[in-house]
């Protein structure tokens, strides 16, 4: 074990592998390497460190990380990648020389990895040379597939250009030649629309300052880049021990080579991201907290004095004793009161400062609230698709509360917790410099602790972190298939209880080992620690003549605080770092982008209004969830008064995404959607809800009376409406059975199946009477005869509106006034049933593959009824 408590192994060599003349690969046997309390999980980019020996000075090793390229913890074997400089600092010469059976040292210190930032980043830039590629490699294969990546690798020699790069669907690549320069690599950027991306920029420690500076001229925070730093002739070399010899290389044009069928990314300023709010979203955190930034900077400074005057009664105590001790008894009372006033005075005015925190928070937090409820309303509703009532939840409520430390606390504690050890340690050295320097002393060993705690706990915390997500998201499955779980996933080996059982293990594996030494830090920082040692090192010093016995109480009434002020720092690293997160995910969302809404948006429409018909255009439409990748492409489409067209394809053609646009779920990106002439975008919401009904799959009920459920949209409407609605709807029987009728209060006093809430959707669509209908699989949800009968009560309203219906089960369209056809967002083909049977297209072979899988199979004789 090291110093720091990092344990180290030896590795000997088991094969190498020349991947270029100047790339080299070299598998090793790591005996106990992946043994310990921690369990060893190389994921993307994780590195460990090599020491390697200096041939140049016998004796002396030098610190490098390397990328674990490969990684078999059963055969004990891992695999790292060696770029073979010119000329070769002591990493390469070893691994230029490096044969099977050769040996070196590793150690797990400091082990790391990549995690994609939370929120996920609209894009990736990538930034690296050829020691980078296996980082970088590591990378590509853990980002998501649908997000844009630019990759700029810096090569010195020509051969390497052929070291493999991982490959990504969304990946371009540029090759940048190396010139000797610093700023070549910084240089060679291209500067575009990088709002909300993320880099990760790993090559020479000259190229890295200069990326990034280069970065924080284009605006990148310092939270969306991670940079890894090395040094070519390895860590802890003489500085200057090896400058290149000869000439740089001579330029070369820059090369791109985008993968096969990548989109290349879109010029600068022209690519939108996302669907949220500009600004980046490592900073939005910053952005919601920007108006009461100053009031914060105000109660630190007050901390700092208030920190100050809560310090100065123990120097006017010491100061007490000091003449007791000789023999100076005049005005001793004044001072007495004097420190006691100056207790007071800073419990009071801490009382107050923290009082006047809370109202701020109070006043922030019901802002905050109000914001968030006011904008969730003007959300566009297919925002809500995209994520579960757990998350707006969190958001709205637990991150909401979460504020407050990071409000009332956290300025506080950090202002203290920096004031007050720096204040005491200067008084102390004024006093006696000798005893102060040995205060200095747990500070040391505090620093060794804690290198010794990162040490042992490795990367257990991004571990720890996916356990408690996947705790969560099975949780929320438990509790949605608690019927299939419990026939299906019981006992002691269930899969929640095994995940449970995993992740109390690894807790346990991870935790246990930090007990000593966390133990071990709490002790260095306690008074009573600090006052055994002023007072035994104090008490020699005294002894010996070395200083007077009343500095000796100084340091006793003073220096006893010293530690308990760095103790707090620790305790509320995770408190604010919780906090933080929490003010970035509220900022997001209040950032996220809301529907326009025209002016005069709340005006009814006046009396004298003609009626709307339901005349329908879709025209030029294209729409993406992302910007770049649409979903629907240059669409047009009509749908006449009085018609129903069913909309059909296959899975992710665009059937649901070309309803939830008509509805205004969303916005289109180009092109409009009219009714009546008006575009959707100029309708006020009251006024386009009037217009537009819609039944979607699995629609979530109201906790109201079933009555008040279906006049959601009429909330005006009779009792005699009311029924009507239902009884078209097939509802009307189930309602009546309950006692309470129509009163019942669904989700307290009664509950309805999924076919009966679908069912009771299209009760309130009718009752709303709007002349457009959107139904996205209306009848998903209902038994045969049911569905039967909604069917029929649809297709006797289609003769006064016009009803757009997205169908996955064929036979439930054949009566349709038209088909379309979707295929990738456009239109392959439409008509009547029998018409595009006969054109023998798309449909006709999703028909004949419908009528094949839905022959009714023959029950054997011996299948028990």
């Amino acid at each position: 074990m090291s110093m720091s408590g990092a344990g180290e192994w030896e590795l000997e060599v088991l094969s190498v592998t020349d991947v270029t003349p100047h790339f080299r690969r070299i598998a090793f046997h790591a005996p106990g390497f992946y043994d310990g309390a921690v369990p060893v999980e190389f994921s993307a980019a994780s590195w460990i460190r090599l020491w390697v020996p200096d041939e140049a000075d016998p004796g002396r090793e030098h610190q490098r990380a390397y990328t674990v390229v490969e990684s078999d913890p059963e055969a004990e074997r891992l695999t790292l990648e060696f770029v073979l400089h010119e000329p070769a600092g002591p990493a390469s010469t070893w691994a230029r020389r490096a044969t099977v059976g050769s040996r070196i040292v590793a150690t797990r210190f400091g082990l790391q990895e990549f995690s994609p930032p939370d929120p996920p980043a609209a894009g990736y830039l990538l930034v690296g040379d050829a020691s980078g590629i296996p980082g970088i490699n590591g990378i590509l294969e853990a980002l998501p597939k649908d997000v844009p990546v630019d990759v700029y690798l810096e090569h010195a020699h020509a051969d390497d250009r052929e070291i493999p790069i991982a490959a990504h669907p969304r990946r371009r690549l540029t090759w940048v030649p190396r010139t000797g320069e610093a700023a070549a690599l910084a240089d060679a950027l291209a500067e575009r629309d990088y709002d909300g991306w993320f880099a990760w920029v790993t090559c020479e420690r000259g190229a890295v300052r200069a990326v990034r500076e280069r970065l924080k001229q284009w605006g990148f925070p310092r939270g969306s880049v991670k940079s890894q730093a090395y040094w070519a002739v390895g860590k802890g070399a003489r500085r200057g021990a090896e400058a290149p010899a000869g000439p740089p290389p001579a330029a070369a044009p820059m090369t791109i080579e985008p993968d096969a069928g990548a989109d290349i990314a879109a010029p600068a300023g022209s690519m939108a991201v996302d669907k949220r709010a500009s600004g980046w979203a490592a900073t939005a955190g910053r952005r919601l907290l920007a108006p009461i930034r100053p009031l914060l900077l105000l109660a630190g400074v007050a901390q700092a004095l208030v920190t100050l005057l809560q310090i100065a009664p123990y120097v006017v105590l010491a100061e007490v004793c000091r003449r007791v001790l000789a023999g100076e008894t005049g005005d001793l009372g004044g001072l007495a009161w004097t420190a006691a006033a100056l207790m007071a005075a800073g419990s009071l005015l801490s009382i107050a400062l923290v009082a006047a925190l809370h109202l701020l928070d109070a006043e922030l937090g019901d802002r905050i609230r109000r914001r968030l409820v006011g904008h969730l309303g003007r959300l566009p509703l297919g925002w809500f698709d995209d994520r579960s009532s757990g998350i707006v939840r969190k958001v709205v409520q637990d991150d909401a509360a979460q504020l407050h430390y990071l409000v009332t606390h956290a300025v506080l504690d950090a202002v203290a917790a920096v004031v007050a050890p720096v204040a005491v340690l200067a008084y102390l050295f004024v006093v006696h410099p000798g005893l102060a320097g040995v205060l200095l002393v747990p500070l040391l060993l505090l620093y060794v602790l804690i290198l010794r705690v990162l040490a042992v706990a490795g990367d257990g915390r991004p571990v720890f972190e996916r356990f408690r997500e996947r705790v969560g998201a099975e949780a929320v499955a438990l509790t949605d298939g608690a019927a299939v779980v419990r026939i299906y996933d019981v006992g002691p080996d269930s899969r929640f209880r095994r995940l449970l059982a995993d992740r109390m293990r690894f807790f346990d594996q991870w935790q246990g080992p930090l007990t000593e030494p966390k133990a071990r830090q709490d002790l260095v920082t306690r008074p009573t620690t600090s006052m055994l040692l002023i007072a035994g090192v104090g008490g020699a010093f005294v002894i010996a003549g070395w200083m007077a016995p009343h500095e000796l109480v100084v340091f006793l009434f003073v220096g006893v605080t010293f530690g308990s002020q760095l103790l707090a720092i620790s305790y509320g690293i995770v408190a604010l770092y919780e906090s933080q997160k929490a003010a970035g995910r509220i900022g997001l969302l209040l950032e996220e982008r809301e529907l326009p809404v025209p002016d005069g948006a709340d005006a009814a429409p006046t009396s004298s209004a003609p009626a709307p018909r339901g005349r329908v255009r879709f025209e030029g439409v294209t729409f993406g969830y992302r910007a770049d990748r649409p979903i629907v492409r240059d669409l047009d489409l009509a749908l006449e008064p009085g018609t129903l067209t069913a909309i059909v394809g296959s899975s992710g053609a665009g059937k649901s995404t070309l309803a939830s646009l008509l509805a205004r779920f969303y916005d289109v990106d180009a092109g409009r959607i009219t009714i009546d002439g008006d575009d959707l975008r100029s309708l006020a919401p009251a006024e386009l809800h009037r217009r537009v009904g819609f039944v979607l799959q699995g629609g979530a009920p109201v906790r109201a009376s079933l009555r008040d459920n279906i006049a959601l949209a009429r909330p005006e409407a009779t009792a005699a409406e009311i029924e009507r609605a239902a009884r078209s709807a097939q509802i009307h029987e189930r309602i009546v059975r309950d006692p309470r009728g129509y009163d019942a209060v669904l989700g307290e006093e009664t509950w309805l199946s999924g076919g009966e809430l679908q069912r009771l959707a299209v009760a309130r669509t009718l009752l709303a009477d709007p002349p457009v209908l959107v139904l996205d699989e209306a009848t998903a949800f209902a038994d045969p005869e049911s569905e039967h009968l909604v069917q029929q009560a649809i297709t006797a309203l289609a003769a006064e509106r016009t009803v757009l219906a997205i169908a996955h089960r064929l036979p439930t369209i054949v009566h349709a006034d038209r088909i379309v056809v979707l295929e990738r967002g456009s239109i392959a083909e439409q008509g009547t049933h029998a018409e595009l049977l006969g054109a023998r297209g798309r449909y006709h072979a999703m028909w004949e593959a419908w009528s094949a899988s839905h022959v009714p199979a023959r029950l054997d004789a011996r299948t028990p009824a």
